[in-house]
């Protein structure tokens, strides 16, 4: 999948913006798919590929439970 940011006027002096939009969409996406291509700048348009995550490889959701100490 990829992922595009179109810069309009004046918006292509703030590209650190669009980096951060791009990298909390792969955040979100994280669980289906891993980026496969860094975010780049190519003319007025930021872009990113991302690709489906490899099977069995699924992140869990749940915190790892701790084992409370025991009192002797």
């Amino acid at each position: 999948m990829r992922v595009t940011v179109r810069f309009r006027g004046r918006e292509i002096t703030y590209p650190e913006i669009a980096l951060e939009d791009l990298k909390e969409i792969a955040e979100e996406l994280a669980d289906v798919g891993t980026i496969e291509q860094a975010p780049s700048i190519e003319g007025r348009t930021m872009g990113m590929l991302l690709g489906p995550t490899k099977p069995g490889k699924k992140k869990s959701t749940e915190p790892e439970k701790e084992e409370a100490p025991t009192e002797a």
